[in-house]
């Protein structure tokens, strides 16, 4: 495999005890953010139905979004053009701005969502790759569907452990719009914490958590299958 992924997808939520959403106190919240470098967006829509939000598109499908829901708050950055680390800056720089304006005590639950592809080094085909070399399904095999299949992968959950309080939902399968690449997408569920404005840091070490899960255990589950002589 080849030695870098290609991150496509961050995103973060973070839950907290619903309370109505002031626009007013978001208004200030927004030149707040305006007013910082790496956190500033281009727009904000406060029209109903839809939840307030905060945006900037960039070029092509790139744009990156702060949703403002009664019981959420969700940073997101789509179709990515910055590094983690920005996003991690970003990501803590929103929720110290939204904690504060807000007056929140705590944030209880926390999701993380991290997708990236990896190119593959000897195969050009990642759906073959998916089904054949990792899963040992041959055409044979899938000829039942009676229908040629487009994507295919597999899909593990992990559930908390002691030493990893995180629910981990992996999805691995071959990337739609790539035919040479896979795509590998972990959410992670962080129930029942207790993050006040002490220890707002935790929010970007959970989601570098995430992150090493895909460096180290999600690289080095597929890379043994990267070989035609691979069994």
């Amino acid at each position: 495999m080849h030695p870098e992924d290609r991150p496509i997808h961050f995103s973060t939520e973070l839950f907290y005890p619903p309370f109505q959403v002031k626009i007013p106190v978001l208004q200030k919240l927004y030149y707040e953010l305006s007013q910082t470098p790496g956190a500033s967006y281009q727009s904000a829509d406060f029209a109903m139905p839809g939840p307030p939000r905060f945006f900037s598109r960039r070029s092509g499908n790139t744009q990156s979004i702060v949703l403002f829901l009664p019981d959420r708050l969700v940073v997101v950055e789509e179709w990515v053009d910055i590094p983690l680390e920005s996003f991690l800056k970003k990501v803590l720089e929103v929720a110290r701005r939204t904690f504060d304006a807000f007056e929140l005590t705590a944030f209880v639950a926390q999701t993380v969502t991290l997708r990236t592809v990896f190119s593959l080094s000897d195969f050009q085909d990642a759906r073959a790759f998916m089904l054949e070399q990792i899963c040992g399904l041959t055409e044979e095999k899938l000829s039942s569907f009676g229908r040629p299949i487009g994507v295919g992968g597999m899909r593990f959950v992990f559930p908390p452990t002691p030493e990893d309080p995180e629910e981990l939902h992996l999805l691995v399968e071959s990337f739609r719009h790539n035919v040479h690449e896979l795509f590998v997408e972990v959410q992670a569920f962080l129930a029942n914490v207790e993050i006040n404005g002490k220890s707002l840091e935790r929010i970007v070490d959970n989601i570098r958590r995430v992150r090493a899960f895909i460096d180290g255990r999600v690289r080095s589950f597929l890379e043994p299958y990267d070989h035609k002589s691979a069994q």
